[in-house]
């Protein structure tokens, strides 16, 4: 009985070894992503409001803060913002968070484009947010 216990234990630290050994770990690899927030080209269009994304692949799903320096969500821009996270897998749904606060509250939002190393998702919208969306309630795009 020893010796297959022996026998045992000697393979499993084998095969713990040949994982080792390919590079097997526990974390998952980080991805770049690039998310593109289209704002409408219409009077009042732009928001100074914090905005957020969720990022909801196959395999997991991360919030973002989405702010650039300066003004961002003007009228009539795209704004772009690059983030790496761990690998999500291709890309179902976007959620995002808006809190409808500052001078300019409300956003009109044409749509969402994610680039991610499973290619590229449009998320379109093509309305105004004048209400806040909580992470507990966001507004949720799916791909097109």
């Amino acid at each position: 009985m020893k010796l297959a216990a022996r026998a045992i234990v000697g393979v499993t630290a084998a095969a713990l070894a040949g994982t080792m050994a390919m590079g097997g770990t526990a974390q998952a690899a980080a991805a770049q992503y690039t998310i593109d927030l289209k704002t409408c080209d219409v009077e009042d269009a732009g928001t100074d409001a914090r905005v957020e994304a969720r990022l909801n692949g196959n395999i997991s799903s991360i919030w973002s803060n989405l702010d650039n320096p300066g003004d961002d969500r003007e009228r009539g821009h795209t704004d772009s913002y690059s983030t790496t996270l761990t690998a999500l897998g291709p890309i179902r749904s976007i959620d995002l968070s808006f809190d409808n606060k500052g001078d300019s509250s409300h956003w009109c939002l044409v749509e969402v484009v994610v680039r991610g190393p499973e290619g590229v998702t449009v998320h379109p919208y093509n309305n105004w947010l004048r209400r806040a969306y909580s992470k507990s309630g966001p507004l949720n795009l799916p791909a097109a």
